[in-house]
């Protein structure tokens, strides 16, 4: 049963106004629009401040709470039209399926017995997608927040139409363990009415183990920005066991590693090591050589994909040595030097991989060439040779190293003459930030080639460099 704060009619027209900064929030649709969430559940929505904000922003949002009076509140309000609103548990919308469930506020704390806490994260976990989303926040309990729960310290006053002046206070009545109870009053012209609430105060490890048993995996804990070092924000995934959900959740995971390289968690070997942990076992557990070299679509889609870096390679009668940086299992190379063939070219293939198990599997797809593929991290990689072109990505360099790695490979691995391309990468039709930043750190652009994407609002892109 919800508090009376919330079910209570009077109570709920004035949670607004005695809580009218809600730049809180602002933190969460940023994730959003991070996690490129298109479906959001609010969980325990309230008056439903947060879902109007998603809707705003063209997202399909749906409003879950169980306190009618607060979901009635939140039906008037400007921009309501464009959510669903549902009173009730989230077991109300077990049939809808959403890329997000957030829990803002004090939401996930609510649930202060093991088993329905329990029960709401399986719950959440059933209603995502594969590769989906959840996202909440939890006080953390060192900071002890409820000592500051006092009538002096937390009145608020608000003019409220209707109403008049009304008054509100919390103070704690009981602290046993995890639990924390505590008694608003809200002092009307004519009434004084109270409400007591209870909040479950769980450590980060216990949060973490209870996400871990309901099947999703922590990619990150972040602070809440308007309250630095006293909130717990959770973000959390819902696996997607294909080769697409594992690259997903790979680019996800990447950029909390490179959070823990800028602040100092890890250095440059252990990014490395970790990136490796997301990316050899999603390329090793495909069944298809495209596949096994990180693409997740059949033949067709993986050569409407890869076949432009035949563009970058000089035209000419005699053979043009390539080496393909970060190789995997060599496809790319055997893709490369058939291509060319059906246009009368002639490619010399060559690789390197930093995944000893890729590179193993490579020579062993490829046992002609298996002298030629080699296992190193083309940042200290000293090559045997110079190539005439050499082919990299940049998402597998520490992002404030890569100005670094392409002039490392301009100067000591392109031959004199020679040229670097970088790509395929994915990018929207009108932007150019790969080139933007090649500029940026001195390098000339000599050139660009792109291919239709199965997303319209997108290009597969490779850019050169002429040395």
């Amino acid at each position: 049963m919800p508090d009376r704060l919330f079910v209570d009619r009077r109570l709920a027209a004035v949670y607004d106004p005695l809580d009218p900064d809600r730049s809180d929030l602002e933190a969460y649709l940023a994730i959003a629009d991070e996690l490129g969430a298109r479906t959001v559940l609010d969980l325990g929505c309230g008056t439903g401040t947060f879902a109007i904000m998603l809707a705003a922003r063209g997202l399909d949002v749906t409003g879950v709470d169980p306190a009618a009076a607060s979901v009635d509140v939140a039906r008037r309000k400007e921009g309501a039209g464009r959510v669903r609103w549902v009173v009730g548990e989230i077991d109300a919308v077990a049939d809808l399926r959403f890329d997000l469930v957030t829990m803002t506020a004090n939401v996930a704390q609510v649930f202060t017995t093991d088993e329905s806490w329990r029960d709401v994260l399986a719950r959440a976990h059933d209603v995502l997608r594969p590769g989906g989303h959840l996202v909440f926040e939890t006080r953390d309990p060192d900071r002890q927040a409820w000592l500051e729960w006092t009538r002096e310290q937390s009145t608020t006053t608000a003019d409220v139409e209707g109403e008049g002046r009304v008054e509100s206070w919390h103070e704690v009545t009981d602290v046993e363990g995890e639990l924390v109870t505590f008694r608003s009053t809200l002092v009307f012209h004519d009434a004084t009415i109270t409400s007591q609430s209870t909040l479950r105060f769980r450590d980060r490890h216990q949060v973490g183990r209870d996400l871990d048993a309901a099947g999703f995996v922590t990619l990150d804990i972040r602070d809440a920005p308007d309250r630095p070092g006293r909130e717990l924000v959770f973000v959390a995934n819902r696996p997607d066991d294909s080769l697409a959900g594992s690259k997903e959740r790979g680019w996800r995971e990447l950029g909390v590693i490179d959070e823990a390289l800028l602040r100092g968690e890890i250095d440059e070997e252990g990014w490395h090591q970790r990136v490796l942990e997301i990316v050899e076992p999603a390329y090793l557990a495909a069944t298809t050589p495209q596949g096994q070299s990180g693409n997740s679509g059949d033949g067709v889609r993986w050569e409407q994909a890869r076949r432009l870096l035949l563009d970058a390679v000089p035209r000419r009668e005699s053979p043009v040595v390539v080496l393909d940086i970060g190789c995997a299992n060599g496809h790319l190379m055997e893709s490369l030097v058939a291509w060319a063939a059906e246009e009368g070219r002639h490619v010399e293939p060559y690789g390197v991989e930093i995944s000893a198990r890729l590179a193993d599997l490579a020579r062993a797809r490829l046992p002609e060439w298996g002298d030629r593929i080699w296992t190193g991290n083309a940042m200290s990689w000293v090559p045997p040779r110079r190539f005439e072109v050499v082919r990299t990505g940049l998402d597998y360099v520490p992002p404030r190293r890569r100005a670094e790695f392409v002039e490392r490979l301009t100067a000591e691995v392109v031959a004199p003459g020679g040229r670097l391309v970088v790509g395929v990468f994915n990018e929207e039709k009108d932007r150019d930030s790969v080139a933007d930043a090649l500029r940026g750190w001195g390098f000339q652009v000599s050139g660009s080639t792109s291919r239709a994407h199965r997303d319209a609002r997108l290009r597969y892109k490779a850019v050169w460099v002429d040395c």
